[in-house]
């Protein structure tokens, strides 16, 4: 048993050092070699390290152990067959040329592979989906109604996932092979030389004398954590761990500070520079590039935050919990000796805003954080520091990368069946010429589809689905996109399955639910901002200057009124009819248009001098 044990665990060694090793060789550049071969040894040694890595069952039983070993060999077989008939993957005609006996068995194989490794490494709602879309095409002649179609035998289906760039080794597989594994590679060099540390002293530095100070540290932690993990569960166990605690040590209830540890960590794969694997998926799928991706992004992410600090900082000061406790605090000098880590964060950013490719800078960067561990004995990378970086990579790799391959089998299934033409007639038609119906549609398709599934299969579904028909409807292109990346990704903090606040909660030993619930409440503005952007695109930073600057301005005032409204707080508590008034006047200033903006302006500043004037008499009684 031992032996089998030391056989698994040396074989992941040894796998994540080569794997490491051939996607830096490979997405670098220093060597080149075909697509298929990239993408195709790239999930095999991830498929192969899973099953070495996640037991088949949690047991003792020597067989599951032989088991993981066998499918070990025979996931990393499924690259050697592309190595072996890469001519004859690319020659061949397809949809013209007979499928061999060894296409099929070894299509076969891939798929069940990629399912496996999916339900091992984020569980089982993505291969239910992924079922599911599958008998969807075989058993299409048999369905009633619209689900009707002609129908696709098994060599037809084994072919377009398996053998065509349509499905398992896709967009979404090309983007996990490359610059995904780029930045998770820069995530891993970060996280080693403990260089993200410094992004929570900062954060309980800056927030030392704010009222309730640990739940805006976790604000700011979790968004520069956030921007490089671009995971937010691993974001809430990240940063969560230090956070919650002292949350809760200054007086907040355990589900509420769970459930901020929660909305902070989610807001992370929408904040640049890095934001999180979606991101780089739509740069690719839009064809707009990452740059103008993360521009876009930018202003729906600061109002994402604000909106969050506000709803705290009103929590905090209705209730008058206190501040960072002082021995969390840092000293300053402590923060100025380490700041020249920073160097390799700022070294990104200059990088991607000059043109460079976003491997390349993350590459770069990536080095850079090396060279900087040498400067302090402490974090100071040997060969053991490297191999540990190396397999802290490939770990974090697995389930990006598995969960990109299964998107890849339910996209190959809609684009060969035609659901996706059936989905967009369907909501076309119920929702006719109302963009907000439609918009309402999609928001929930795309919180359905995330439950349980990680932000990027989820993005890459409903956009496949929903984006072109937001663009036939007369929205930008971005704007489309931007709204559905949005709710895939907070989908996580949204009841019942809100794998981000399950996180906090577990950490915060409070009810996992009542969290969720509560984490939704925290994020009840950040819910209204993809309808912001849709309906006023200047927020995106799409149009003249002054339309710009204007949106912006209202925006703000709009956020902080509801999120005052929200939580029964301005100056002082708000009574229902002051609640309800600051309520509508936020989303008359959110709603683009002048009219609105005057009325919400004059609503808000009125409820404002009520509260002035209140605190003044009471401040005299």
């Amino acid at each position: 048993m031992q032996l089998l044990d030391k056989i698994k665990k040396n074989s992941v060694v040894v796998l994540s050092i080569i794997f490491v090793i051939f996607q830096i060789l490979t997405t670098s550049g220093l060597v080149i070699i075909d697509t298929v071969i990239q993408r195709s040894f790239h999930l095999a040694f991830v498929a192969a390290i899973t099953f070495l890595s996640i037991p088949l069952i949690k047991s003792e039983n020597s067989l599951s152990k032989y088991i993981d070993i066998i499918l070990a060999v025979i996931a990393i077989s499924t690259g050697i067959y592309f190595y072996v008939n890469l001519d004859y993957c690319l020659t061949r005609i397809p949809y013209v040329d007979e499928l061999q006996s060894a296409d099929i068995i070894f299509g076969i194989i891939t798929i069940c592979v990629v399912l496996e490794i999916t339900r091992r490494t984020s569980g089982k709602a993505l291969v239910i989906i992924s079922v599911i879309s599958l008998a969807y095409a075989y058993f299409g002649p048999y369905l009633p109604g619209k689900l009707h179609h002609s129908g696709i035998d098994l060599n037809g289906l084994i072919e377009h996932i398996f053998l065509l760039p349509d499905g398992i080794y896709g967009i979404p597989l090309s983007n996990a092979a490359t610059i995904i594994f780029a930045f998770i590679l820069f995530g891993a060099f970060l996280e080693k030389c403990h260089m993200n540390d410094l992004f929570m002293d900062l954060a309980c530095l800056a927030t030392r004398n704010a009222k309730g100070g640990p739940a805006k540290a976790a604000i700011f932690a979790s968004a520069l954590f956030g921007s490089i993990s671009g995971s937010a569960v691993a974001n809430v166990y990240g940063t969560g761990i230090f956070t919650i605690p002292t949350m809760k040590r200054v007086g907040y209830i355990p589900k509420f500070a769970g459930a901020v540890e929660a909305v902070a960590s989610t807001g992370g794969q929408i904040m640049p520079p890095v934001m999180g694997a979606a991101a780089f998926i739509m740069a690719d799928i839009t064809g707009l590039g990452y740059l103008a991706v993360a521009k876009a992004a930018l202003f729906p992410a600061i109002l994402y935050y604000l909106s969050l600090f506000f709803m705290i900082h009103f929590q905090a000061v209705k209730h008058n919990i206190g501040s960072t406790p002082k021995d969390m605090v840092p000293s300053i000098s402590s923060i100025i000796s380490r700041l020249y880590y920073l160097t390799s964060l700022i070294l990104l950013i200059v990088l991607i805003v000059m043109g460079y490719s976003p491997i390349y800078s993350a590459l770069s960067a990536s080095l850079l954080i090396y060279i900087l561990s040498w400067f302090s004995p402490k974090n100071r990378m040997g060969l053991k520091g490297i191999i540990e970086t190396f397999i802290f990579a490939a770990k974090n790799t697995l389930m990006v990368t598995s969960c990109c391959a299964c998107a890849g089998i339910i996209i190959g299934v809609i684009t060969i069946t035609g659901a996706g033409f059936s989905f967009i007639n369907m909501v076309a038609s119920l929702a006719g010429d109302n963009i907000v119906i439609m918009l309402i549609m999609l928001m929930s398709v795309c919180i359905i589809m995330g439950m349980g599934v990680p932000t990027a299969p989820a993005y890459i579904l409903v956009a496949s689905l929903g984006a072109p028909l937001l663009i036939k409807a007369g929205v930008p292109m971005i704007a489309a996109h931007m709204f559905l990346l949005y709710y895939a990704v907070i989908s996580v903090i949204t009841p019942p399955v809100c794998l981000a606040s399950f996180a906090g909660a577990a950490i915060a030993e409070a009810p996992a639910m009542q969290t969720g619930i509560e984490g939704c409440k925290l994020a009840t503005v950040s819910f209204i901002i993809p309808f912001m952007f849709v309906f006023e695109p200047a927020l995106l930073l799409i149009g003249d200057t002054s339309t710009i600057i204007m949106s912006i301005i209202t925006s703000l005032v709009g956020v902080i009124s509801v999120s005052a409204a929200m939580q029964g707080f301005l100056l002082r508590p708000l009574n229902k009819i002051e609640q309800l008034l600051l309520l509508l006047g936020g989303f008359f200033m959110i709603y683009p248009g002048f009219i609105t903006d005057i009325c919400g302006c004059v609503t808000i500043v009125s409820i404002l001098l009520i509260q002035i004037y209140a605190n003044r008499r009471k401040a005299t009684m």
